[in-house]
């Protein structure tokens, strides 16, 4: 008899995850509507939601007898300049929005506190969930379906920003913005198995985004991020193609 898979099903469970989570945020968003919540009380609600839902991963990653480890989180060795250097196109990615469109001044010290924590419980408990429970629960699936997969429903669970532009091609670009960023995440955690940095650069990248000028032209940014994150996505699949044969190689017999 064929063995059962120890996670049940985990495509179904994984899709109940990130359903779980976006439920979370909307919940906590809605909340923010009705009572017509100002932006740094929004951002208090919406840090709320992510945070229940870090404490729930959290105890779900070290429960039976598991470890943290056991999902990508590790020291990241500085020393090991070939690993680090996989890292620097993402901070080139993170500056690429307040270079364009310049940092705004006008937020008060509240906002930019309520940013931070809100960006970072964002960056923990998405990379966590993403790269973390979802990479776990598929195991017993290839990579390339594990990157396939998580990529698809990490955009497709961010399209509900994208849509909230009135700007038809900036609809579009969000939403190849949101898979190709879902998909070089999951790319590295393949290649590199360290969490660390992902949950660094989501914290770093969103933060900075939100701590730039509202008032221009989304369009030129985009094009941009997406012409940066394709070139990226790429070299990472040749990187991740190249240690896949290399494996397969190296095999006996």
């Amino acid at each position: 008899m064929k063995q059962k898979n120890s996670t049940g099903k985990p495509i179904l469970s994984s899709i109940i995850w990130g359903v779980a989570l976006t439920f979370l945020v909307s919940v906590a968003s809605a909340i923010s509507v009705i009572l017509e919540l100002s932006d740094i009380a929004t951002r208090i609600t919406q840090t709320s939601a992510y945070l229940v839902m870090g404490i729930i991963l959290i105890i779900n990653m070290t429960s039976k007898e598991k470890s943290l480890k056991l999902f990508g989180f590790k020291k990241l060795n500085i020393s090991n300049t070939g690993k680090v250097l996989y890292y620097i196109p993402l901070l080139i990615i993170a500056l690429v929005q307040p270079i364009m469109g310049g940092l705004n001044f006008k937020l008060t010290l509240m906002d930019i506190l309520t940013i931070i924590l809100f960006t970072f419980f964002v960056g923990f408990t998405e990379e966590s969930l993403f790269r973390g429970i979802i990479k776990e629960k598929l195991k017993s699936k290839s990579t390339s379906f594990y990157i396939v997969f998580s990529s698809v429903l990490f955009g497709i669970l961010h399209m509900a920003n994208a849509f909230s532009n009135v700007n038809i091609l900036n609809v579009i670009l969000q939403v190849i913005n949101a898979f190709l960023i879902g998909l070089i995440l999951s790319e590295l955690i393949a290649i590199e198995f360290n969490i660390i940095p992902l949950i660094a650069f989501h914290f770093i990248y969103d933060a900075l985004a939100m701590m730039t000028n509202t008032n221009i032209d989304e369009t030129p940014t985009l094009i941009v991020l997406d012409i940066l994150y394709a070139a990226y996505a790429i070299y990472l699949g040749t990187k991740l193609k190249n240690t896949d044969n290399l494996s397969k190689n190296n095999l006996p017999g």
